[in-house]
């Protein structure tokens, strides 16, 4: 098998090989509707199972403090300062 074959079954398998793993998953407008009703909850979930080892980071344009963020985010040990 050809190494474009190869990579295109991977592909098809949702594998790529020697693809390194992302180091954090960021996502922009942490403030938002869009991260309150489906972002966050959708986190949230994949963390109750195990499946998000990396970490988040939220960005957003909001002046808003931690506490606002955490209380927005529904689970307050999950958002930390860096």
């Amino acid at each position: 098998m050809s190494d474009m074959n190869m990579i295109s079954e991977s592909m098809k398998e949702g594998i790529v090989p020697n693809t390194p793993s992302s180091d954090a998953l960021v996502f922009f407008g942490a403030t938002g509707d869009l991260a309150h009703k489906k972002i966050f909850p959708a986190l949230q979930a994949l963390a109750k199972r195990g499946n998000l080892d990396i970490p988040v980071i939220g960005v957003a344009k909001a002046g808003w403090t931690l506490d606002q963020l955490r209380a927005r985010a529904g689970q307050r040990r999950t958002v930390r300062r860096f």
